[in-house]
């Protein structure tokens, strides 16, 4: 994918290398790109990404401002396929959800966001993802949004997920402030898209609430297999730039003061499933805070959103890789990624380069068992940036 998108190559540093030596300090949890001068002695790095040692901070600091953000996209639509081909995606529900990277520069012109960890508006670059819900899977990006261009990213994702598969997702799950009622007509009504997300919550909501007397009660699943009694009112409901009426689940017994209102375009599956789906929105939150406390997400870059669009871009890419690492271990399957990172991946490695291989002779470590067992299980591997020396493994 690296070699087919036409990023920024040079005669002493390709565009494959390139990318890979940005791709290298994501992948053991660097906070910032300028922090690469601690590995300029690293050859391990440097062989990973096909050079004697990583290219300094000038180098790798300034190559994301050679990429204009069509690239970005093109990039993660390459990706998608691939996901998609793999099984990594499967397209019935996909979580959506923005993040507020904070800036802490006092001449920042970012606009200011709210940022919930903070409680409060700062200046940050609003970063827009989307997330498989079956497979938990990252599979779009957006760093370049602005607060007046927000509600309509949901239409450019869509576009962007049609021109990647040539479907449209199914199902579209997210919270209440992600965008407006006339745009959920235009998923309903123009597009045919499924959605399920929140009311927003009006004045004398609570008080109608009250006067409702035939509630049913039905019994959920948490996804640790723990059940819980909730009672449910549903009921059609009109809102102002929607042609028609939305079906609305009013929720209590979540274990919170105020109930929950979910509104969807979906009037045939069962209620409990709806809850069910909804209730797994959490993922896409707990998958951007990996980001954030092992990729450093908030740790910016730059304050020149082209820079940070490429960045969450790679980020994305870093994630999905631990993801897919940690399935091939049993017992870190679900493991996060500074988990796997910590167990398999950091340690003391040999490495010999001749002309044809790559021999990697690893360290001493209580988790080489399971490193033995997964690498004995691989087909035969080449390193495509290596000129496609073939890859060996032992243990010492």
């Amino acid at each position: 994918i690296f070699n087919q998108i036409g990023f920024y190559g040079s005669k002493q540093i390709p565009r494959l290398n390139y990318l890979m030596s940005f791709l290298a300090p994501k992948l053991i949890g660097k906070e910032r790109l300028s922090h690469v001068n601690d590995l300029n002695f690293d050859y391990g790095l440097g062989a990973f990404a096909g050079l004697n040692v990583l290219p300094k901070m000038a180098a790798i600091t300034q190559y994301s401002y050679r990429n204009p953000h069509n690239l970005v996209v093109n990039l993660l639509k390459r990706w998608n396929c691939v996901l998609k081909e793999k099984g990594y995606l499967e397209g019935r529900h996909i979580n959506l959800d923005f993040h507020s990277a904070p800036h802490w520069g006092e001449e920042s012109q970012l606009q200011n966001n709210w940022v919930p960890t903070r409680g409060k508006a700062m200046k940050s670059v609003l970063c827009f993802f989307a997330q498989d819900l079956e497979t938990t899977y990252l599979c779009y990006s957006n760093g370049q949004i602005s607060k007046e261009e927000a509600p309509d990213e949901i239409l450019n994702f869509i576009a962007f997920y049609k021109s990647s598969h040539g479907v449209f997702p199914n199902c579209l799950v997210f919270d209440s402030k992600l965008t407006t009622y006339k745009n959920l007509n235009v998923l309903d009504k123009d597009l045919g898209i499924k959605f399920i997300t929140l009311k927003r919550r009006g004045k004398n909501i609570l008080e109608n609430i009250k006067k409702i007397t035939d509630w049913t009660k039905i019994s959920i699943k948490h996804f640790c297999c723990i059940k819980q009694i909730l009672k449910i009112y549903q009921e059609p409901i009109a809102f102002k730039d929607y042609d028609g009426h939305l079906r609305q689940i009013i929720v209590t017994g979540t274990g919170r003061e105020r109930p929950m209102l979910i509104i969807t375009n979906d009037f045939e599956t069962p209620p409990k499933e709806i809850i069910e789906t909804y209730a797994l929105r959490w993922l896409i939150e707990n998958n951007i805070q990996e980001n954030v406390d092992f990729f450093n997400l908030n740790a910016l870059s730059s304050p020149i959103i082209v820079k940070v669009d490429f960045d969450i871009a790679i980020t994305l890419i870093a994630n999905t890789l631990y993801k897919i690492l940690a399935g091939n271990f049993k017992l870190f399957d679900k493991a996060k990624p500074k988990t796997i990172y910590r167990n398999i991946v950091q340690g003391t490695a040999k490495v010999h380069i001749d002309s044809d291989t790559v021999k990697i002779i690893f360290g001493k470590k209580a988790f080489n068992p399971l490193i033995m067992d997964w690498i004995n299980s691989l087909p035969e591997l080449k390193v495509p940036w290596m000129d496609d020396k073939f890859l060996l493994y032992d243990f010492e």
